[in-house]
């Protein structure tokens, strides 16, 4: 009879685990400041200034960002947050508390002024943006929106969908489409 030895080893790892299309914490860094004050003015001007404020202070104290006092009222985090991002006086200051906050700021910000920010070409933005636009199309045909809306929303859904694989598949695929229409 044989017998077996049995180790028991159900403690999880310390360390974190990194994967290969994971974004590393060094993208934040290379952010442009204008980029970003660009992407959160956009937001701002279709949510609101203190909308898109209090969204961005709500991500950094989850965050835990540490440097920058988050315990103030909501009118003056607004002020002082547009006034960093703005940064009419070029100061290094604001500069500062710009890059303290760009991991909030790109996090909070929605997909739609994301990609104005991180330069990178992730695919899982691509996926985000294609699955966005095909619930967008779905959602106006189930509703029976006007069809000008109906026409836009599934115009939409097409482009995303040839950016799927990237910007270089997107003539080889329109080509595809185009012969695929013409024989029906």
């Amino acid at each position: 009879m044989q017998t077996l030895s049995f180790q028991q080893n159900n403690r999880a790892p310390t360390k974190r685990l990194i994967f290969q299309y994971h974004s590393s914490e060094e993208t934040t860094g290379n952010v442009d400041h204008r980029n970003l004050c660009a992407a959160v003015r956009a937001w701002a001007a279709d949510e609101g200034r203190l909308v898109v404020a209090l969204h961005i202070k709500e991500m950094a104290e989850e965050m835990m960002i540490e440097g920058i006092d988050l315990n103030i009222q909501p009118g003056v985090w607004n002020v002082k947050m547009f006034r960093w991002l703005d940064n009419k006086e070029n100061s290094a200051a604001y500069r500062a508390n710009v890059e303290l906050l760009a991991p909030a700021i790109i996090s909070a910000l929605p997909l739609a002024y994301r990609d104005r920010v991180v330069q990178l070409d992730d695919v899982a933005l691509r996926i985000a943006k294609t699955v966005k636009e095909d619930a967008e199309a779905i959602q106006a045909v189930i509703l029976k929106a006007p069809k000008q809306v109906r026409l836009k929303e599934i115009s939409e859904k097409i482009v995303a969908s040839f950016y799927l694989d990237g910007p270089d598949s997107v003539a080889p695929l329109m080509a595809m489409v185009t012969t695929m229409l013409g024989a029906v």
